[in-house]
């Protein structure tokens, strides 16, 4: 996010004050995809059924130790219909469920809502907040695992003041020079917003990535996952790119590697996407790895 603007800087400062972490956001492409299993229903859609289901939904994520928070809170307007509630919390549990254990065990803070404007999502330190409206179940999980990317960077990647005050402040916490993530950050960056000389739109996944340090982890921490052939066929073409996937490989991932994305022929490698969360992956593929 941009540091630089007021209303996100607030906004990160109050959830900073609820929840004592620092909270990144996801601006996105503000492109709404219709979703006809998370359509608004009527009210006699709350039947036993879905009583049943949500209560199922709401155990399994209490099993992961997370407290899920009334949509409302976030959004005032916030209106989901059972149904639709119960499937975002379904595709929500089902991503946690495969993902790396230590980013979903730091996750302790869960908002849902729904509405038709608002940020597709929000993460950072152990919270993370999500729009389950106006969103294909694709791009919704694929928001959720770059969410969780800042989960991992903020949440889990800690260093301690002991060591020194690194080159990076994000949202006015100083990032300290024993936080893992700083090697990653110093692959591109000098500070939090000042590129390397020399470093080419080509050395990130996505040109959302340029926006900021922290954005180029949670992207790639995504990419990874859910693009992993992608971002190795670019790591063969591009040194930095091939950096920046060893880091993610060895020092977040334990020597993991995902098959998700397209095979490396139908790679464009002198392109780059704004937006990873956007781009078409198979779910069903992530959901059984």
């Amino acid at each position: 996010m941009k540091k630089t603007s007021i209303t996100l800087f607030n906004f990160g400062l109050l959830f900073s004050l609820i929840f004592g972490l620092n909270l990144n956001t996801d601006r996105g492409l503000n492109q709404y995809f219709n979703n006809q299993n998370l359509e608004k229903g009527s009210a006699f859609e709350y039947n036993q059924l879905a009583d049943l289901e949500e209560s199922k939904a709401d155990e399994e994520l209490e099993e992961l130790g997370i407290e899920l928070h009334p949509g409302s809170e976030f959004m005032p307007g916030s209106d989901g219909t059972p149904r639709s509630l119960n499937h975002c919390k379904s595709l929500v549990y089902q991503t946690l469920k495969s993902l790396p254990e230590e980013p979903v065990n730091r996750l302790k803070h869960l908002t849902l809502y729904f509405s038709d404007e608002g940020r597709r999502g929000l993460g950072g330190g152990n919270t993370v907040i999500l729009r389950c409206q106006n969103v294909t179940d694709e791009e919704l999980v694929a928001v959720l695992v770059h969410e969780m990317g800042h989960v991992m960077d903020t949440g889990v990647m800690n260093g301690s003041y002991e060591s020194g005050a690194s080159a990076y402040t994000d949202g006015g916490n100083r990032v300290y020079l024993n936080d893992a993530s700083v090697e990653y950050y110093d692959i591109s960056w000098e500070r939090e917003d000042k590129l390397k000389v020399g470093v080419s739109k080509y050395d990130f996944v996505s040109g959302y990535a340029m926006s900021d340090p922290f954005e180029d982890f949670a992207e790639s921490y995504a990419y990874y996952i859910l693009h992993g052939t992608e971002f190795r066929t670019l790591a063969e073409q591009n040194e930095t790119i091939e950096e920046k996937y060893e880091f993610f490989k060895n020092q977040v991932f334990n020597g993991m590697e995902y098959e998700n994305g397209r095979e490396a022929r139908e790679v464009k490698t002198g392109m780059r996407h704004y937006d990873v969360t956007v781009l078409p992956y198979d779910l069903d593929k992530f959901f059984i790895s």
